[in-house]
């Protein structure tokens, strides 16, 4: 029996090939889950979900190390990946992922990307912004606002988004520690909140060394309705430098916070698997 220490195993069927999920998870964020999504698709697949904080939680780590325990551990299972699934900015790992993956096993990995984004300061800075407008209804907009305003500000000085990481960690810190003291949350409560934010930047930030294109274009995109999600929003930062950035799209009328969670996507995923 195997033991993974960096994998999350969602469902599991029979024989000995896998489906790798790539995403950082955390409870109680906006979006859909690959933890709902699982349930929505055909069964008989063994799914297996990324753990970035048990990889590293520091802006420091580079790419490579990512990738190499992942990918080291599925080696090491004897498990024959089947297909790669990767929401969001989980779309760069996996591309570098698919392609040590196909060093081993002699073909590139089906791999279906949800609304795939590079890695860049904008998608950085926005989900700074939420996370810590999540603490408005605790410290009020006059004490959120000037953080955000001064996170905003890093996206525009930082030369590096590991630079930016650091600068949004030390924000996030500060702002953390004053809503627990209001909520009378005890310095373990405390310590969960920044290191969750902590391994989640560094995620980002650390996805910055990787560049997806080659891979991308042997990929399977599913696109939402959101215009600032994914590939939409690479279109609208780069118009004109949007031809054949995947090897197939597939568009859906649904919101990004929804897009592992909808039924129909479901069912073209599991299509897609079976085919």
């Amino acid at each position: 029996m195997n033991t993974f220490t960096t994998w999350k195993e969602l469902s599991k069927g029979d024989g000995d090939e896998v489906v790798l999920a790539v995403d950082f998870d955390a409870t109680g964020r906006g979006e859909a889950r690959f933890s709902d999504f699982v349930p929505l698709m055909d069964p008989g697949h063994t799914v297996l979900e990324t753990l970035p904080q048990a990889v590293a939680s520091s802006p420091d780590t580079p790419a490579d190390a990512y990738i190499k325990q992942w990918v080291d551990e599925i080696r090491a299972s004897g498990k024959r990946v089947r297909a790669i699934l990767a929401f969001c900015a989980g779309a760069t790992y996996a591309a570098a992922m698919a392609v040590e993956i196909e060093k081993t096993q002699g073909n590139f990995p089906q791999t279906i990307l949800f609304d795939p984004e590079r890695a860049a300061a904008a998608p950085m800075y926005w989900q700074f912004h939420k996370a810590v407008g999540q603490m408005e209804a605790v410290l009020g907009a006059a004490e959120v606002g000037p953080v955000q305003d001064a996170a905003q500000r890093a996206t525009e000085e930082c030369t590096s988004l590991t630079d930016l990481a650091r600068r949004l960690l030390l924000l996030y810190h500060t702002l953390a520690r004053t809503a627990c003291e209001k909520l009378g949350l005890d310095e373990r409560r405390r310590a969960e909140m920044t290191e969750t934010a902590g391994g989640f930047l560094a995620y980002l930030s650390t996805a910055e060394q990787i560049d997806p294109t080659a891979a991308w274009k042997k990929c399977t995109a599913i696109t939402s309705n959101t215009p600032t999600s994914g590939l939409n929003g690479f279109r609208a930062l780069n118009p004109g430098h949007d031809a054949d950035l995947v090897a197939e799209e597939i568009h859906f009328d649904v919101p990004h916070v929804e897009i592992l969670s909808t039924p129909d996507i479901a069912r073209t995923v599991s299509g897609l698997l079976a085919g």
